[in-house]
């Protein structure tokens, strides 16, 4: 009995952490866009609405990030979620990258996989010289300096000073949980951002000034569909620091997961046989991605992971694009209980609203 207790709580935070990351989608167009009270609304409206997230309340946020020459792409968003129930006091850290990921997607090569950069927050890596991908390590640059508009809760403060002041609220030896969660690209910052915090925790942190001296802070990470974030030496260095605290989970039948190892993208093109067959095109990307990151020298490698068993969607047209975003997306729903629960098209803004998949593609 009680290990069935200790199972049913794993599955609820698995649950309530899938949909924050998946709620983090909302708001992507349209007046939600342009205004940061407008996406403001649009997310606590979704927490509202699901089930599992309606006692949550966001605390800090929402922050927002668009580059200037790309203004109809969805922004990277941080905000802050806590619960209302009294036996929750965790605060929830959720990170939307942009738009789902997709291989087909012509943008893919704009978020810097070619390049990697020195994971510079390191501490005592020994022999380890853990890299991240360029673009991602650009992208938790931004987080770190993101701070919330007026009128927003959190206003003013970045994400390190508003856990700080959190965390120096606690009365005596309490501990606080801080979760960091995304799906997707968000999965991918949501490690690097867990590590961040980690490597900036307690006394003698080098580079930022340490936002939890005393380490009240209990740090988790549960990442979501994401690829691999750095090489092979960060993801044992990532697995060194945050252990069993790090939560990978992953569809055995996303394609988003495999991005970018040089091992499992050779599997890509053949991911969905036999109900799709591969137009020519697919497999030309992913060999030309593959050839390119061997060409400029750098390799990835996913720490350990939560693999789910994933089935493929026979009654999707026999179309890569429109399994891969099923999978990458509406699969995760299924294989965690949440069918029927939250409807991911209508987060996205898409017309089909069913949780059945994605829009006919």
């Amino acid at each position: 009995m009680a290990g069935d207790s200790v199972g049913q709580m794993g599955a609820d935070a698995d649950r309530v952490q899938l949909c924050l990351s998946l709620v983090a989608y909302a708001g992507a167009a349209g007046e939600s866009a342009r205004r940061a009270s407008a996406l403001h609304r649009s997310l606590a409206g979704w927490l509202a609405e699901l089930p599992v997230t309606q006692d949550h309340e966001i605390v800090w946020g929402p922050a927002s990030f668009r580059l200037w020459w790309q203004p109809s792409a969805p922004a990277l968003v941080v905000f802050v979620t806590r619960s209302r129930r009294p036996d929750d006091d965790a605060c929830y850290v959720v990170i939307r990258g942009g738009a789902p990921l997709c291989v087909c997607d012509p943008s893919v090569e704009s978020l810097g996989w070619f390049e990697q950069e020195p994971w510079v927050w390191a501490r005592n890596p020994g022999d380890l010289a853990p890299a991240v991908c360029s673009g991602i390590h650009r992208q938790l640059d931004v987080i770190r300096e993101l701070t919330v508009d007026e009128q927003l809760p959190g206003a003013g403060r970045s994400l390190a000073e508003f856990l700080a002041a959190s965390v120096n609220a606690l009365d005596g030896d309490r501990k606080l949980p801080v979760h960091v969660v995304g799906h997707g690209l968000g999965g991918a910052l949501a490690t690097v951002v867990a590590l961040w915090l980690r490597d900036t925790q307690g006394s003698g942190a080098s580079r930022d000034v340490g936002w939890d001296p005393a380490r009240h802070a209990k740090l988790h990470c549960m990442a979501f569909a994401g690829p691999t974030a750095g090489n092979g030496d960060f993801a044992i260095y990532i697995s060194e620091r945050l252990g069993a605290q790090l939560e990978l989970i992953h569809n055995s039948l996303d394609h988003a997961a495999a991005l970018w190892d040089t091992q499992t993208l050779v599997g890509l093109a053949d991911l969905y046989r036999p109900h799709v067959v591969e137009p020519t095109v697919i497999r030309v990307v992913i060999e030309a991605l593959g050839e390119e990151l061997e060409r400029h020298g750098v390799e990835y490698e996913q720490p350990p992971a939560r693999v789910l068993p994933g089935q493929l969607n026979t009654q999707l047209p026999p179309s890569y694009a429109a399994q891969a975003a099923y999978q990458h997306l509406h699969a995760y729903v299924e294989l965690l209980g949440l069918a029927g629960q939250i409807d991911v098209d209508a987060i996205l803004g898409l017309c089909s609203g069913t949780d059945d998949g994605p829009v006919a593609q």
